[in-house]
């Protein structure tokens, strides 16, 4: 981030800059070291939330006495917009544009009576997705990563004011994005980094969102696929693109240095731009990358397809797939492995991730399932995660959906989610301890069903 940090001021201007293409270089950045707020919480709070996770496992293996319409596109609002509310705003954008292209923009120019009608039809697929789907996606995540990334985090911890710079994507402008804002207080080392790293964090939520949808219907439309990359790239190419010397306003230059700064202070191990770059490697153990390549390349632009399978290993009626993913957070760097699971169209995600903290490893496993519950018209879907980073801490949510009409094929659901965490970093949500409420609705498609 970029910033003018004056001693004894506690009013900070600071901007964060989003590069589309080229990431900004070579930068000084100077904060005084503050002790980071990592609250410890009692264990028997997290023998609670512990319990309660056992109950979600048990309900997410038991048989289902139907297998439940596809998981639809919802749209959540909270308090602050944070990144757990925004990224079903952009996906919700990004899927009524798909909508409306795929109503009124033909798939093909002509029949395809032989190989030369199919290589036009194939070239008109490709210009169109590089001057129309290309720019929406590319945009699409400039402004998840700013206005929901940066700027949740910023409306979560502060009250000072937010502005925003999203000018027109490739090939209609220079592209990238710029957050400007205040400290309205002087801020802790652990909220500079969540300010830092929530951009990446916003498309990190946007990624497995769209991952856990096409899992569970088991193909996903191209355009999904495109605004999967993005997400998931966001952080992958910014890390790769890192080097020791970066200027300010590069959100990977900026952690590293208010990061290190505390570390040296503590006489504890700094992190490298090399180091950095070797770690994010691992997000390509995800094969989720190379469906959505596929998708886009091989089944749409070739094939003329807008949908394409989500190949998963079998076992029995179960279907499963593991991802592995590197990301930033507010107390250091995380592997997160996900391990998915889709039976009878629900799903359930059990998640293991190991860190880095200064001074110490961190360690947390999660879990979530999709309609636990069903009583009448309400749905109710959980989640919970447990941490050790250095200090004990936990995360419990359930999301409720009722439906209120329908129409067609389709059902219109309210959709409610609440929860309530301690101290601590988990993606999408508040950093600090206490409650969090988002209310929404949800359109669900009822004659799709997960395979």
């Amino acid at each position: 981030m970029r910033g003018d940090w004056g001693v004894g001021v506690t009013i900070m201007r600071v901007v964060s800059r989003h590069e589309a293409e080229l990431p900004p270089r070579s930068h000084t950045l100077a904060l005084e070291p503050r002790e980071v707020r990592l609250a410890e919480r009692p264990k028997s709070s997290v023998r609670n939330i512990l319990s309660v996770m056992a109950m979600l496992l048990a309900g997410s293996t038991g048989s289902a006495a139907q297998a439940p319409a596809s998981p639809g596109t919802p749209i959540l609002v909270d308090r602050n917009m944070t990144a757990g509310a925004g990224a079903t705003v952009t996906n919700a954008a990004g899927r009524l544009a798909a909508h409306v292209e795929d109503r009124f923009v033909p798939l093909r120019l002509f029949e395809e009576r032989s190989k030369l009608h199919r290589a036009v039809n194939a070239t008109y697929r490709l210009t169109k997705l590089a001057l129309f789907d290309e720019p929406q996606e590319n945009w699409l995540r400039v402004a998840n990563h700013e206005v929901f990334g940066h700027g949740g985090r910023l409306r979560d911890l502060f009250s000072g004011h937010i502005g925003y710079e999203l000018p027109p994507p490739p090939p209609y402008g220079r592209g990238g994005g710029a957050t400007f804002f205040n400290y309205d207080r002087t801020p802790t080392v652990e909220e500079v980094l969540a300010v830092s790293a929530g951009g990446m964090e916003a498309n990190y939520v946007l990624a497995r969102a769209l991952a856990q949808d096409a899992m569970t219907e088991g193909q996903w439309h191209y355009r999904d696929a495109r605004r999967y990359l993005y997400a998931e790239y966001d952080t992958i190419r910014y890390i790769l693109g890192t080097s020791d010397l970066e200027r300010e306003g590069h959100d990977v230059g900026d952690f590293r240095r208010v990061y290190n700064d505390l570390a040296r202070t503590l006489e504890e191990k700094t992190l490298s731009a090399r180091t950095l770059r070797r770690d994010a490697l691992v997000s390509f153990a995800n094969p989720m990358i190379a469906y959505s390549y596929y998708s886009t390349f091989v089944s749409y632009v070739w094939g003329g397809h807008t949908t394409s399978p989500i190949p998963m290993i079998h076992f029995g009626e179960t279907r499963y797939l593991p991802m592995a993913r590197f990301h930033l957070t507010s107390f250091g760097t995380e592997f997160v492995i996900d391990n998915a699971f889709v039976r009878n169209g629900r799903f359930t995600d059990v998640t293991l991730g190991a860190g880095q903290t200064i001074g110490a490893r961190t360690w947390s496993v999660g879990l979530q399932s999709t309609r636990v519950a069903s009583i009448g018209r309400w749905s109710i879907d959980g989640s919970g995660t447990i941490w050790h980073r250095p200090d004990w801490g936990a995360q419990l949510q359930a999301t409720t959906y009722r439906e209120v009409a329908q129409r067609g094929q389709h059902a219109l659901s309210l959709v409610v989610q609440g929860g309530w965490k301690t101290d601590g970093f988990t993606p999408g949500d508040r950093l600090h301890e206490g409650a969090f409420v988002r209310v929404g609705a949800a359109l669900r498609p009822m004659s799709r069903q997960s395979p």
